[in-house]
Parts: structure tokens; sequence; C-alpha cells
């Protein structure tokens, strides 16, 4: 069967996003060979064609931004469950970031005198944001995305798709909470997006350990100053809603004289140690551009869609962190190889495949040579 090709937690939240017709496992065989198709071309593919068309990916798939967002979530609590073990072995880190999907198609604007939108495009609408991620680009798509750091491996735990001006600060805690029940972690990481006084507070009030990078001011400057010794100073004003432990320092970097500030509740004998853990926030701007390399470019505007395809990279990401243990592979190569096995079953299975999806020669014939 074509689900012992592919990852359990992959097919387990294809399955939960698709129709469960009686040639469910087709229809996932076909969604990857329809998404290789598009990217190896370097196409897109599109909400909308003639038949048979790209849109076979689409049509079958009946399910909410919530669903997916709540099915993500139960396959991470899985993961950590079975890993619970060795999670408690190693020191976890908790990495919360924002990232972009750029948006190319038309950009839907408000209903005014003699314009009116349909249900679908007030839906849309409140999903793109004016954001540009890249030139081109007519907005964007948002998501709130939260991973783990473990010893040398990364795993995105859970993804939310976010609303134009959707305030969701408490949602990070909360979110926070439910994965300080699952797993034990040392602390979170925020960048300077997170840098609010009342955030601040109710991460406190939580018992949640955190390190947020703060935005250098000028009275940091004139204030405290910048020394190689870094120091902390206690209870500094946060605007006009908190308060925290100010972490200053700096550090040369390529030669050139780098300023950092941070707001955290941790404890340190050396405060520079604050900034070494901080590092570790990377890790989560790494994930975004291995999974941009993997991501199908959708055209559609439907964000139900959109996520489905974010999720999906995500979870492809997982998988090879999981699975490549020992022979060290590239994540390109660990697709291409998840790709092959499924190629494998459906030339098998269906010798007319090429031609019912339209698969263009040169792939086709890249999948046979490589059996």
């Amino acid at each position: 069967m074509a689900r012992h090709h592919i990852d359990k937690h992959v097919i387990s939240f294809t399955n939960k996003s698709i129709s469960q017709n009686r040639n469910v496992v087709y229809s996932i065989t076909a969604i990857v060979l329809v998404l290789v198709a598009a990217s190896y071309g370097s196409f897109s593919v599109n909400s909308k064609a003639d038949s048979p068309d790209p849109d076979t990916v689409f049509y079958r798939i009946r399910t909410s931004i919530k669903n997916m967002e709540q099915a993500f979530w139960q396959e991470s609590l899985v993961f950590l469950r079975q890993k619970r073990k060795k999670l408690s072995k190693v020191k976890c880190y908790i990495v919360v970031d924002e990232t972009y999907d750029s948006y190319t198609g038309r950009l839907i604007v408000k209903e005014k005198k003699g314009v009116y939108l349909s249900n679908k495009e007030k839906e849309a609408l409140k999903y793109i944001h004016k954001y540009k991620p890249k030139r081109g680009d007519t907005g964007s798509y948002k998501y709130l995305v939260f991973a783990l750091v473990y010893g040398n491996k990364r795993r995105v735990l859970k993804v939310k798709a976010l609303k134009r001006k959707e305030k969701y600060k408490s949602y990070i805690i909360k979110t926070l909470i439910n994965i300080q029940q699952a797993v034990r972690y040392e602390c979170v990481l925020f960048d300077r997006g997170f840098y609010d006084g009342s955030f601040v507070e109710n991460l406190k009030k939580n018992n949640i350990p955190f390190i947020l990078r703060a935005r250098i001011s000028k009275a940091m400057k004139k204030v405290y100053g910048f020394y190689s010794i870094w120091k902390c100073y206690n209870d500094f004003q946060i605007g006009q809603d908190g308060m925290g432990n100010l972490v200053l320092g700096s550090e040369y970097t390529k030669g050139k004289r780098m300023k950092w500030a941070f707001i955290t509740n941790l404890v340190a004998n050396d405060w520079y140690d604050i900034r070494k853990i901080y590092s570790k926030r990377w890790n989560i701007e790494n994930i975004f551009k291995a999974t941009d390399g993997i991501q199908l470019s959708a055209q559609t505007n439907n964000p139900t869609l959109r996520m489905f395809c974010v999720c999906l990279s995500f979870l492809i990401y997982n998988a090879w962190q999981v699975k490549n243990k020992k022979n060290r592979m590239t994540l390109g190569d660990f697709v291409m190889k998840l790709f092959e096995m499924i190629f494998e079953f459906a030339v098998k299975k269906w010798s007319r495949l090429r031609d019912k999806l339209r698969i263009n020669i040169p792939l086709w014939n890249r999948i046979r040579s490589s059996l």
C-alpha cells in the first residue's frame, strides 16, 4: 500500500484533511505525483483548471483551517509521547516565530460602492496580509509557528494561520502551557517582533521561562551602555505595561561589533550564556529556509488550501529530521527518495497514470530511470 511508503505522520495528517473516499490511497498518491510534477517544472498549482488537472490535488480536501491546526498538533502529541524518554535526556527549547507565504494572485480589495465581494472572497480577504516578502508579490499569508529544538534536531510542533490584525499573544501563552504539559523545555525563544510589556508580564505570570530579544532604545545606550562584559539590570520598564530583567552586552562578529539586548526571567552566572542560548532561535529560520524549497507554490487565494500546502511541507521536514539518523541526506535528497518510492508504487499499479495526470515526459522518464 502507498501509505507504507510515506511517513506515518504525513499520511495521517493527509487522511484527516482529505475526504475519505474508497480510493483515498490512490488520491494521496495522485496528489504527491501532481505536486512533484509542478515542483519539477517550476510550475504552480492553480485552484481552477480544465480536467484532468492539478485540481486533482484540491477538490478532495474537505476540511477547515481549524481542523488542520488541530490535526497537526495531534501528530505532534503522538511524537512527543513516543519520544518522551529520549527528550527527557536532552535539553529542549521552544522557538516561536512568524513566517510568510508569498501571494502573487489578484489582491482583493475591500467592498466599496458598486463593488461587492462574495462570501468566499470575504473569507479569503481575512487572511491576505499587505506585507510583500518578495518582489512581485501582491500580498502574503502569515503563519505562527512553534518549533522544538532538541539536541541537533528540530521539529515543527504547531502551526496557526493568522488573520489580518489578529491578536494572538494569549494564544501563544495557552499553547506554551499545553506544550509544557507534554515536554519539559528549558525556555522559549522570541525575536524582537514579540517585544511587548503586557506579553512579558503574561509569560512571567504563567511561569514560562523565556528569552526575548529586545529593541535597543536610546535609554539602553545612554543609561546602561553596551560593554564586552555582559550585565543584567532588574526591573527594566517595557513600555507602559510591563517590567523585566534586561541583559545587555556586545560581541565582535566577523570584525563587526554587535550590540545585543534581551528580556528574560532566567538566572545565569555568566550573562553571556543568555546570548548563547538565544542563538538556538536561528534553528527556526533554518526550518523556514528549508521548507520554502519544498513547499508547493499554490496560486489559489483559498486560505484552507494554502494552509494544507504549508503544513505538508512542515510534516515532510519533520519526517526528514526523524528518519535521517545515520546516513545524513539533504532535505532535497530525502524528498526525492520519498517520491521515488511513491513513483515505484504508482508505476507498478497504474501504467496509464502518466497520461491521466498529464505528467510531463522528462519527469516520467526520470521516474522510470530511477527504478
